[in-house]
């Protein structure tokens, strides 16, 4: 029987305590479940380096960002850093490392103190660098690649495995023979970011136009994502469909040159969660067509599932997007959105959009079997059993240990 005590758990992450909403939701659920939780991060200017939040000990130590490689003098300062922060605290029972950058550290400490790790992986990490962006040094785009998977390879002697999609554990359970215990954990909403309020009030709150239709697009504002696609797309239907850009990103002097010259692009810039989801909410579809897709597409786009996916289910809006991908299925499996063949002519897709949008084609009834499978609540309740597995099995050992040691 598990004994029950206040157990310790350090999330160890290289962003700042407010950048990625998924781990900020991961550990405060943490501490609602009665651990002692401590968020070990990066510290941004005019950050402090100490907070209690929520019940969680927010502890904001980097400099800098792990970063791909220990040989270059900032990244090895980040992890003597995050190290020494470590050591000052009191042991750890369970080490909670997100994505491979933490997961060295999260080891080495693990087995310095006979603690649990835990391998949370964003993305699917064998195959998420973008060739195109290390323009012509070959060299260093395959010195990040192998160095990303050196870091991977930490994921065989992890205590236990958390991904974003079952495709994405499905993959890497085969590729790495992992047998610890492991859960999916959907970068979907807190319970806490599930807004109630009718959209007509939301509106108004904004200053959106009752007559018009929205359609967003929130996130990465990158070549990738298919900005250019989306803005030609919109462009193409009728005067009073509108679509609203939040974010920021490489392409960012595209997106603001065209909501200059058109009054079809609005262009929002990056928004605090709150405010996004608030945006999101208040539109009428949500609009992403990625130029990732065909036999050379990186395994992480095929894998993975964008939050991009769960602000538009939770907000009751269609997601529009191709086919092809892990999150593709997720539309179609519960009917919240339209997948369209990659081929397809965007004249075509922009008129269906329109049709389905004027013609009200999507039920309240998809939205709700879909928030339900999604909710936070699930994730919670997996999340929770995972903790207990990892830690059922340490005590078990311990407790045997000190049985053998009794009879010696």
């Amino acid at each position: 029987m598990l004994i029950m005590k206040k157990f310790r758990v350090a999330v160890l992450s290289d962003n700042p305590s407010t950048k990625d909403p998924r781990i900020w939701r991961i550990t405060k659920t943490l501490a609602e479940l009665g651990y002692e939780v401590t968020l070990f991060c990066q510290k941004e200017k005019g950050d402090r380096e100490y907070d209690y939040i929520e019940n969680v000990h927010i502890r904001r130590v980097l400099d800098y960002k792990l970063g791909t490689s220990v040989l270059i003098d900032k990244y090895l300062i980040a992890h003597f850093q995050l190290r020494e922060a470590l050591l000052k605290e009191e042991r750890f029972d369970i080490f909670h490392c997100h994505d491979p950058e933490t997961w060295p550290m999260g080891y080495l400490m693990a087995r310095e103190q006979k603690a649990k790790w835990i391998a949370d992986s964003h993305e699917y990490f064998p195959d998420y660098i973008e060739k195109r962006y290390y323009g012509n040094d070959i060299n260093k785009y395959k010195t990040a690649v192998q160095l990303t998977k050196n870091r991977g390879n930490y994921i065989r002697y992890a205590d236990g495995i958390i991904t974003v999609s079952e495709q994405t554990l499905n993959v890497l359970s085969e590729e790495y023979c992992l047998t610890c215990p492991k859960t999916v954990i959907y970068n979907t909403r807190h319970s806490d970011d599930v807004i109630s309020d009718c959209k007509q009030k939301i509106r108004q709150e904004l200053g959106l136009n009752e007559q018009l239709k929205y359609l967003v697009f929130a996130g990465n504002i990158m070549p990738d994502r298919g900005i250019d696609t989306i803005i030609e797309m919109v462009k193409l239907m009728p005067s009073h469909y509108k679509l609203v850009i939040i974010g920021d990103g490489l392409s960012v002097d595209c997106v603001e040159r065209e909501s200059k010259i058109s009054d079809k692009i609005i262009y929002l810039g990056r928004l605090d969660y709150k405010d996004l989801i608030k945006y999101v909410y208040a539109c009428d579809g949500y609009l992403y067509f990625p130029h990732h897709y065909g036999e050379n597409m990186l395994g992480n786009y095929k894998y993975t599932i964008p939050n991009k996916l769960f602000d538009a289910i939770f907000s009751d809006i269609p997601f529009f997007t191709y086919d092809g991908f892990a999150f593709s299925e997720c539309v179609k499996k519960f009917g919240v959105g339209i997948v369209y063949p990659v081929e397809l002519d965007l004249i075509s897709i922009a008129n269906d959009i329109v049709d389905k949008l004027e013609n009200h084609t999507f039920a309240k009834e998809s939205f709700s079997k879909a928030k339900s499978y999604y909710s936070w609540e699930n994730q919670k309740y997996k999340l929770d059993n995972l903790y207990k597995q990892i830690l059922l099995d340490k005590f078990e050992k311990e407790e045997h240990n000190e049985e053998f040691a009794s009879t010696k």
